[in-house]
């Protein structure tokens, strides 16, 4: 009985797609390679992606997953090279399981990690080493003794730094100790973590509830001339441009007048397209403030404020908050380009 074998995406039989179909025949069936593919469910996709590691190591997690190291046991077996003896210990075949969990280096890290018992755990099972991680990465558990790391990233770290000090010992270089390396990792860790803690996370804009119409106001000020200009853009509850408009005032006292200016002008738009439930944004919290407690103000802005106050009875709802420069930037920049 002959062999037959399916073309090739573009139509055409060829050497590669045989040599192709041949390898599927004699390694797809492969239990680790059987094991690695049912890891993959979607918790642990999922769980995967959201861990507090570098991307290189998710990355690297996704390789073990799917059984993609180049360990000297699964190349022997694939006919690439014929070593398989674990270069690190010299004891057994190299495979991921050996390298990240069996191995006499990866037990004793593990052991100085603190979590030997819950690796000694995971082994009970005879199963691979990608279905191994895949167990914890499924099942998150906190770490009380690490301040609260999370298991799947302080095992996923670690995983990768000892296949890093394996490259370097293939390559002849000189690795630390068993100790240090423990330390490394848990520095790595829980530095990746903090780092992510104290990033600012970024706020743009929010859209205003349904029915609703949000303005925002600045104004821009020159105290060597004494003018300033005034911007304002309103926007409905789907996030879409309603109206904008901008004016430019030849005598200003101060940079708060300029403001309580934007103010007035940007309720005088809304007013003008019949808007009768406003919420109001401006990055300036001396003006937030006075209108929040009744327009009442002692500066030289209090006959404006009073204006705003009166303005400020035509519509059915209205509030004013505070937001940051980078929210109010399309009516900063109105107002620039109006000065």
């Amino acid at each position: 009985m002959g062999v037959a074998w399916h073309y090739n995406r573009n139509g055409y039989f060829s050497v590669g797609s045989a040599y192709h179909t041949q390898w599927l025949h004699k390694f797809g069936a492969n239990e680790l390679i059987q094991q690695a593919g049912s890891a993959g469910d979607e918790r642990v996709w999922a769980n995967l992606w959201k861990l507090k590691v570098p991307a290189k190591i998710k990355i690297f997690g996704w390789r073990v997953l799917h059984g993609l190291l180049p360990c000297r046991g699964i190349l022997a077996n694939r006919h690439i090279g014929n070593v398989s003896s674990c270069p690190v210990c010299q004891e057994g075949c190299e495979d991921i399981k050996h390298l990240l969990f069996s191995c006499n280096r990866a037990k004793e890290i593990w052991r100085l990690l603190g979590i030997s018992d819950e690796v000694h755990r995971l082994l009970q099972v005879d199963r691979s080493g990608s279905v191994i991680l895949a167990e914890v990465i499924r099942y998150p558990k906190k770490l009380a003794h690490l301040n609260k790391v999370d298991l799947a990233e302080l095992i996923l770290t670690g995983s990768w730094y000892l296949w890093w000090e394996r490259r370097m010992m293939v390559h002849e270089n000189t690795v630390q100790s068993p100790t240090r390396s423990a330390m490394s990792i848990v520095t790595l860790t829980m530095n990746y973590q903090k780092a992510i803690a104290s990033t600012k996370v970024r706020v743009g804009w929010k859209k205003p509830p349904e029915n609703f119409l949000m303005l925002n106001v600045d104004a821009s000020y020159n105290p060597d001339r004494g003018m300033g200009s005034t911007g304002a853009v309103i926007r409905d509850h789907t996030g879409s441009f309603v109206i904008a408009g901008a004016r430019f005032f030849e005598n200003i006292l101060d940079a708060p007048m300029a403001e309580t200016l934007a103010l007035r002008e940007g309720i005088i738009l809304a007013q003008q397209i019949g808007c009768s439930k406003l919420l109001i944004q401006s990055d300036c919290s001396e003006v937030v403030e006075t209108m929040k407690q009744g327009g009442f103000s002692a500066t030289a802005s209090a006959a404006i404020y009073e204006e705003c106050v009166q303005l400020w009875q035509e519509f059915t709802s209205i509030s004013i908050e505070h937001c940051n420069r980078e929210i109010n930037k399309v009516a900063h920049e109105i107002a620039r380009v109006a000065f």
